[in-house]
């Protein structure tokens, strides 16, 4: 039986499906799992011996590329996974003659908690045990808890004594920390090396080790395996970090736990402000406060997550 399971983005979303793919493998390892992705995506899979060849496809070669990867590479699979459910992933339904099957993003309920704070069940169901959905479905297997479907790399490195990282930064400004260099500074007062990563800049801290926007995935992923523990805000190096096992602070800003992203694993403490009516603004994020206070941010001082690293990271 072949499989071929398809996510072509974002990075996080990617490394969230590793832990589904890894239990299909624990239920049925005669089962041959393959991946479809984007090329600047295919790091992830890297040294994960539970799949098979990973396809990539480069988006700027065009669709013409793309539809000879289908004709050429991807025409002989029992079964299609669908975990990204757009239209180029749901292509694969029409031009393959594998049996499709896709998961479900609840987009529309999400939209509307947003908007009304009308509740769903499915609100809060972890993105996890959405992308084992259609293979519960397919194959008779039961739903597992989310812990069995924690995302899984692969790094050589070690953590370095009291290295820990930061990630301050997030695709929107609602979901980025502001209090980077007070952080710092408290981590160093109680005798930590903060290391900075991620796609943005950071004030200068003495002492601190500064890799932004100087790794590729690859040391993106060995970076925070070379640290002792991760604080985070919502974004993918939140689940790098959750995927390679590493004491995690998740800072949450605007978003919230009903979009399916609130890292329900082991050894992660999530900080939000659950004082306010505003928040979710957005599904994604917003690039500014649309009530001009952040208090979702603003309120959550470096304090406040120094004692949440006290409670999950190594002390001595």
């Amino acid at each position: 039986m072949k499989l071929l399971f398809v996510r072509f983005s974002a990075l996080g979303d990617i490394v969230l499906t590793t832990g589904v793919i890894r239990k299909f493998k624990e239920l049925f390892p005669d089962a041959q799992a393959d991946v479809l992705t984007y090329c600047r995506f295919r790091e992830v899979f890297d040294g994960l011996d539970f799949i098979n060849k990973v396809y990539c496809y480069d988006k700027s070669n065009g669709l013409k590329s793309y539809f000879g990867l289908i004709q050429n590479e991807l025409d002989e699979y029992d079964h299609i996974i669908d975990l990204h459910s757009k239209p180029l992933s749901m292509l694969l339904r029409f031009t393959s003659p594998a049996q499709y099957h896709r998961y479900l993003k609840d987009s529309s309920a999400r939209r509307k908690y947003v908007k009304s704070r009308k509740e769903n069940p499915r609100l809060g169901m972890h993105v996890t045990l959405k992308y084992f959905e259609p293979l519960a479905k397919a194959f008779g297997v039961d739903m597992p808890e989310p812990e069995e479907l924690r995302p899984v790399l692969f790094s050589g490195k070690t953590p370095e004594k009291r290295h820990i990282l930061i990630h301050p930064f997030a695709s929107k400004a609602t979901k980025t920390y502001p209090y980077i260099k007070e952080l710092a500074e408290l981590l160093k007062q109680r005798g930590y090396t903060p290391v900075f990563a991620g796609d943005g800049h950071v004030p200068e801290v003495d002492g601190a080790i500064d890799k932004t926007g100087k790794t590729s995935i690859r040391e993106l992923f060995d970076t925070t395996a070379s640290c002792e523990a991760v604080i985070t805000t919502d974004s993918g190096p939140m689940h790098i970090a959750v995927a390679l096992n590493r004491p995690t602070v998740a800072i949450f800003g605007s978003t919230t736990r009903h979009f399916g992203f609130f890292p329900e694993f082991s050894g992660v403490k999530v900080i939000e402000n659950n004082d306010i009516k505003c928040r979710p603004c957005h599904i994604h994020g917003l690039d500014s406060c649309p009530e001009g206070h952040f208090k979702c941010m603003r309120d959550l001082p470096p304090e406040m997550i120094i004692s949440a690293l006290g409670e999950i990271a190594p002390s001595d």
